[in-house]
């Protein structure tokens, strides 16, 4: 098993933070706050661990697949066939359950050859797959090689993971995330936003700025409306800033990199005000009236709810299908990979996104846990994606012990 490891890095020193030795701890300066750096151990992983596993009542999770090494996004298709992205291989893997039993007995590599493969889509038949800087599409039948629907997307700095999903309309929208923590963009066009295509791969527009990584969006099934989990900065502490669910409207800017959370303004934001375009598309903020941080930040859309500061979320879902409870139809479930960037770490679950009858967010709370111990120092397990099966049960993968987990309602 993995040593626990704990470093503290006071926020003045940061450009030097790659310097500091493994354990080192750091006096606190003056303006600045402790911000740890610590990773659970993994611990081994064994089939048995779905009996550490906790869901409401009534639900049961059993082990779907593993062995699949750091799968990381899903899509099903029509036949219940589970396609998922493999980043780090460069390929998508198609999985399936022909005996009915909720684990997959089939396994073959669907694609490959796609570099920083991560987000996955289905259209028409067709899937289509986020690589860094491109985006692919090939039909279920895998016939033919993917061929390239989007190309020329920022490289992929410090957020390499790009998402794909197919808005209610038949257009495409991909997250592009920030190049780096806090600094001002030298692509303001396109880094820390999401961009809508044609299906056929044309831009149609930049919906909105300021997102830091917004990889887990989906449309509110009844209203339409577009939601998405942003990640805040690192570097600041344990508990600041917060991670934010946003109502993505297009036009809007969120934030990011000068203002988190109910537009608080960052005091350690590299980027000011005149670095950067409030409008989506402007390519730099000229001729704009000169802002303080604060008449900046009151320009900003503010979350609608958040989370616990570095949770990572990464794919969010609303649930549609029949087998969970009436009451969690029309409900989002999102994936928190875990953190790195605090003393007590959070994350390492899948939360539920509760929805009023008007389509409005009413909060959070747990729904499958236990891959992180009491103590926070020893996880099984970090959630990535999420996926439905066709008969209403939930998949999540996990890319740090290389499974993928089905939870089931009764039965």
């Amino acid at each position: 098993m993995a040593s626990l490891s704990l470093v503290s890095w006071p926020l003045a020193a940061l450009a030097a933070a790659c310097a500091l030795p493994a354990l080192a701890q750091q006096p606190l300066e003056r303006g600045s706050a402790t911000v740890h750096r610590l990773s659970p151990a993994q611990g081994e992983f064994s089939a048995a661990i779905v009996n550490r596993l906790s869901v409401p009542a009534g639900f049961r999770v059993n082990l779907f697949a593993s062995g699949l090494g750091q799968p990381r996004m899903m899509e099903v298709g029509p036949d219940g066939t589970v396609y998922v992205t493999r980043r780090n291989r460069g390929d998508v893997l198609a999985l399936r359950d022909n005996d009915g039993d909720g684990r997959a007995d089939e396994r073959r590599t669907f694609a490959s050859g796609l570099d920083e493969v991560n987000g996955i889509a289905l259209q028409d038949g067709q899937l289509l797959l986020a690589g860094s800087t491109t985006v692919w599409r090939t039909p279920l039948g895998g016939s033919a090689a993917p061929r390239v629907l989007i190309e020329g997307l920022p490289d992929a700095g410090q957020h390499a993971n790009r998402m794909v999903r197919v808005a209610p309309d038949g257009t495409l929208v991909v997250s592009v995330g920030s190049s780096c923590n806090n600094c001002a963009e030298g692509n303001q066009v396109e880094r820390a936003t999401l961009i809508r295509y044609t299906a056929e791969g044309q831009r149609i527009e930049v919906i909105a700025k300021g997102l830091r990584n917004t990889i887990g969006y989906d449309w509110h099934p009844r209203t339409g409306v577009l939601w998405g989990m942003d990640h805040g900065s690192d570097f600041r502490g344990d508990r600041t800033p917060p991670e934010e669910l946003n109502r993505i409207t297009a036009g809007k800017h969120y934030g990011w990199p000068i203002c988190w959370g109910d537009r608080q303004v960052d005091p350690l934001a590299e980027a000011r005000p005149a670095d950067i375009a409030l409008r989506p598309g402007d390519p730099t903020p000229s001729g704009a009236p000169k802002l303080t941080r604060e008449e900046f930040c009151s320009r900003t859309e503010p979350p609608v709810l958040t989370l616990a500061a570095h949770s990572a979320p990464l794919a969010m879902r609303f649930y549609t299908a029949a087998q969970f409870p009436a009451e969690m139809r029309n409900d989002a479930f999102v994936a928190l990979r875990g953190s790195w960037n605090r003393s007590d770490p959070v994350g390492y679950k899948v939360v539920r996104l509760r929805f009023g009858p008007g389509g409005q967010p009413q909060g959070f709370e747990d729904f499958l846990t236990g891959f992180l111990n009491a103590e926070g120092t020893v996880q099984w397990g970090r959630p990535v994606g999420i996926a439905w099966l066709p008969d209403g049960s939930m998949l999540v993968s996990d890319d740090s012990n290389g499974a993928i987990y089905r939870v089931r309602y009764g039965g």
